[in-house]
């Protein structure tokens, strides 16, 4: 009932918004994949749009259903997903050099503009990055600061010091380096980035990483060591 909810909720949204043009992403698809760890999965993909942002909702045969919120660069559709109910946010980075030039949304705004976020640092994407452009998604205000990525096996780790901080989970694809974030640490979302391969397929890879709260209140973040994998193909 509450996948039902969202999905009505979305429905408006679209009609709200008028007739815009959807790209070519947009459809069903069959989804096959594999955890991190190895298990195979199957399910069922919508991806629509919705203003500058993408929406994409699983329904995995397991009936397990979540949510996402992406933004598209180029050939790349970069993802955060939760269950129903929980808050995230989604920032696709074009990786160049020691430039990561961003585009940013969350969950809690769906209509907004996007935000932009350019780090620069090492080009190893390992270590601390200055915040070169913060711009806030009303387009006008901005902010500065720095940001930490830390590299753990094929995901990477990311921290913003806000209050509370955000914590963000991250993929790279190519010269995209997806990242799905959030300042509530006991729900992590997870982070997709699917790749275009034809007018029907779409390659992806994803991760979620573990949280574990210490005795001062702290939380130990733990990604594993292999990303998981899934593909999408479209059906009628």
């Amino acid at each position: 009932m509450r996948a039902a909810r969202w999905l009505l909720a979305l429905t408006v949204g679209l009609l709200l918004l008028g007739p815009a043009a959807a790209d070519e992403l947009v459809g069903k698809y069959q989804a096959a994949g594999t955890t991190p760890a190895g298990k195979p999965y199957t399910g069922e993909v919508q991806i629509e749009q919705l203003g500058g942002l993408h929406i994409v909702l699983w329904k995995l045969a397991d009936g397990e259903a979540y949510k996402g919120v992406g933004i598209r660069q180029g050939d790349v559709l970069g993802a955060a997903y939760g269950p129903a109910g929980t808050k995230f946010g989604i920032v696709v980075y074009r990786v160049n050099g020691g430039t990561l030039t961003g585009l940013w949304a969350d969950s809690r705004d769906l209509k907004s503009e996007l935000g932009k976020e350019t780090l620069q640092g090492d080009p190893g994407l390992n270590g601390t990055y200055t915040i070169t452009l913060g711009q806030n998604r009303d387009g006008m205000t901005n902010y500065n600061g720095q940001v930490q990525i830390k590299r753990s096996g094929e995901s990477y780790i990311l921290v913003w010091p806000t209050r509370p901080p955000a914590v963000g989970v991250g993929v790279r694809l190519n010269d995209a380096l997806v990242v799905a974030y959030t300042t509530n640490p006991q729900k992590m979302p997870g982070v997709v980035a699917y790749q275009a391969l034809d007018g029907d397929a779409l390659g992806g890879i994803w991760s979620i990483i573990g949280t574990k709260q210490t005795g001062n209140g702290q939380f130990n973040l733990a990604a594993p060591s292999k990303v998981g994998r899934e593909d999408l193909k479209r059906v009628p």
